[in-house]
């Protein structure tokens, strides 16, 4: 084992122990006010919800399937400082797992971006099911799905516009210019090309089960933050309210009202899920069946 994993792996494990530490008090208050029935069926949804990303990623690597594993683990020993760390340092942690992981970055990117790209995907369908239904929702998610819906349609066009246009630009560069700008243009379009078909890769053939599997881990994760706001929240709540809570709560900036007590909770179910990845990477480790 690498001795920069080594440095992580200790850093990750005191960060485990210091934040249970200090949340111990509030995690005491959490266990004891809710439902033991309750905070067990939302703990299994959400770590679904994470198994089926861990199985989006398994199926995104099916071309270098010897690194299924390592990305997997990569993910669970990162998921813990993502779901508390500011300004999405999480995936940039993340990230560099990744990279990790890979001899070449540009296959950590291409997954990553693939991963990005299914979620904001899923997200703009689901909200825009809501206006379809004509649930009432926030002015917060009007400029959310603005937003994802220009990403959906410029990234669709990135993948099938871009790709036909750096390959004449490409022949254009080669055959009339001959500046330094130039040389650096078609250095660009060679890379983006490379990373485009490093996409197309990852995904060839298994398009289909790469959305239905990014759909069904943000069922899970609506469905746990869904549940756990209607058994903190006062008076009754009708599913659409539930649901549009559930999903504002999982975007970025959208945590509000009894949602905020669920980052603490995440937080529990992923240290947990740390703790046994912790353990079975030290397994594995020992039975050399990984090596990094």
């Amino acid at each position: 084992m690498a001795l920069n994993v080594r440095i992580y792996l200790v850093l990750l494990t005191s960060m485990v122990l210091g934040w249970l530490l200090i949340c111990a008090h509030s995690i005491e208050l959490l266990v004891r006010y809710t439902d033991i029935l309750i905070l067990l069926g939302i703990t299994l949804l959400y770590i679904a919800s994470h198994g089926f990303r861990m199985l989006r990623l398994a199926l995104l690597t099916l071309d270098e399937r010897d690194k299924a594993f390592e990305l997997i683990t990569a993910h669970a020993l990162t998921a813990f400082p993502s779901s508390f760390l500011p300004f999405k340092i999480g995936e940039l942690l993340r990230l560099s797992a990744f990279f990790h992981v890979f001899g070449h970055r540009r296959k950590a990117f291409a997954i990553w971006l693939a991963e990005r790209f299914g979620d904001v995907l899923v997200i703009t369908a689901l909200i825009l099911s809501l206006y379809l239904f004509n649930v009432s929702m926030p002015n917060s998610m009007r400029a959310i799905f603005i937003i994802f819906t220009l990403v959906s349609v410029f990234g669709l066009l990135g993948l099938f516009a871009v790709a036909n246009v750096l390959v004449y630009l490409n022949r254009h560069l080669v055959l009339t210019s001959h500046s330094a700008r130039g040389l650096m243009l078609l250095r660009a379009s060679y890379v983006l090309r490379r990373l485009e078909l490093e996409i197309y890769k990852s995904v060839e053939g298994r398009l289909i089960g790469f959305l239905l599997l990014s759909m069904l881990i943000w069922a899970l994760e609506i469905a746990a933050l869904s549940a756990f706001i209607n058994h903190y929240s006062i008076g009754e709540l009708d599913f659409a309210s539930m649901f549009t809570s559930g999903l504002l709560a999982s975007l970025p900036g959208g945590v509000v009202g009894e949602a905020r007590a669920f980052g603490l909770y995440q937080s529990l179910a992923l240290a947990l899920l740390t703790v046994l990845f912790l353990a079975a990477l030290w397994l594995a480790n020992n039975l050399k069946l990984v090596r990094y």
